[in-house]
């Protein structure tokens, strides 16, 4: 039997929340699928169409969750598309994962850099089987907004469009989480408080009205978000929310009392804690080093970067940012995911644990 392809995992594992590139080199009943962070490119594509003497290759972009992952492409392929990515996916790792074909105008298109991208790194990727491509509907095309305004989010239609409300939520206060394109739970508990701020049915979804009531709070005429006033034009929602930003750095704003120090006993228990946390990371890595894949390296410098964020000595006025890494973090998300045979990563629990003693 066919070993799992632990890189093909944890690149699908990051698609669940983060854009990937693909590329799919079909050869009659076989092929190959590469998966990268970054655009892959067209040299390194033109050879391994040549390496197996494959046919036209079908590159685009993929995000969602398994039971409908979208693979957006510039153009359609064969009609046996999503079908074939799907039989690949379940006999390669083991997952199961029912590809959305769409077609997207910009699929081929390098992603805007929000600062929080990892460095270049090798393809994470895996060698595939299957000869090709199923058609499928795009998603409609979302109504542009009022010009007065930035552009109202488009209706739910698909995971590239919820990146536009997520931010004009952010702009007016209502806090998204990570401006990322999906609708996770943060996002949608966002639109509903938003919604009950301007008298909608609290539903979660960002339907017509919805969008209207958005561009119009945009323009200044919304809702002020719960426990304070709406943001003025052009302010972000922490300065909004910021009784004085003209403290210095890491310093109290007047009025506001320091936080003590932290003891030397919640300290030990988070030592302990990250001390576990980083062997079982370079457990990980030693396991992923003896993989023959290509992309090992940049999966190495992933655990790498997961370990320079789990500081010794935590600043005090850093624990909510290290909890929401070890909590969000894509990354951490997908090492913490790779299938147990593997390596049974568990290492989220007992650091909240020692930050919630922290923060006691």
């Amino acid at each position: 039997m066919t070993d799992l392809d632990t890189d093909l995992i944890v690149a699908l594992k990051l698609a669940k929340s983060k854009k990937m590139f693909f590329a799919f080199v079909p050869h009659g009943a076989e092929g190959k699928l590469i998966l990268s962070k970054k655009k892959i490119p067209t040299k390194e594509i033109a050879e391994l169409k040549k390496e197996i003497g494959g046919g036209t290759p079908i590159t685009g972009k993929c995000i969602g969750a398994f039971d409908g992952m979208a693979f957006q492409v510039v153009k359609m392929g064969s009609a046996t598309l999503g079908a074939a990515i799907k039989k690949v996916i379940k006999r390669d790792t083991g997952l199961t994962v029912n590809p959305d074909i769409q077609l997207a105008s910009d699929a081929d298109e390098d992603e805007a850099d929000d600062g929080k991208s990892s460095p270049a790194a090798p393809p994470v990727g895996a060698v595939a089987k299957g000869d090709a491509a199923k058609a499928d509907d795009g998603a409609p095309p979302a109504a542009a907004a009022p010009p007065a305004a930035p552009p109202a989010p488009p209706a739910a239609g698909g995971q590239a469009n919820v990146t536009g409300f997520q931010k004009a939520l952010a702009k007016l206060g209502f806090d998204p989480g990570k401006i990322d394109g999906v609708m996770g739970p943060k996002t949608k508990d966002a639109i509903m408080k938003f919604q009950t701020a301007n008298g909608l049915a609290a539903d979660g979804i960002m339907g017509p009205k919805s969008q209207a009531a958005l561009a119009k709070a945009l323009q200044g005429g919304g809702a002020a978000p719960a426990g304070g006033a709406a943001p003025g034009p052009g302010a972000t929602p922490d300065a909004a929310a910021t009784p004085d930003a003209g403290g210095a750095k890491g310093k109290p704003a007047p009025g506001v009392a320091a936080k003590p120090p932290l003891d030397a006993s919640k300290l030990a228990h988070w030592s302990t804690a990250r001390e576990f946390a980083i062997k079982e990371l370079k457990a990980l890595a030693t396991k992923v080093a003896g993989t023959k894949h290509g992309s090992a390296g940049g999966v190495l410098k992933e655990i790498q970067s997961i370990i320079s964020k789990l500081p010794a000595k935590p600043d005090v006025a850093d624990i909510d940012k290290i909890e929401d890494f070890i909590r969000n973090d894509d990354t951490l998300a997908a090492a913490h995911e790779v299938p147990k045979h593997f390596h049974a990563l568990d290492i989220k629990t007992p650091l909240l644990k020692a930050l919630d003693e922290m923060k006691a």
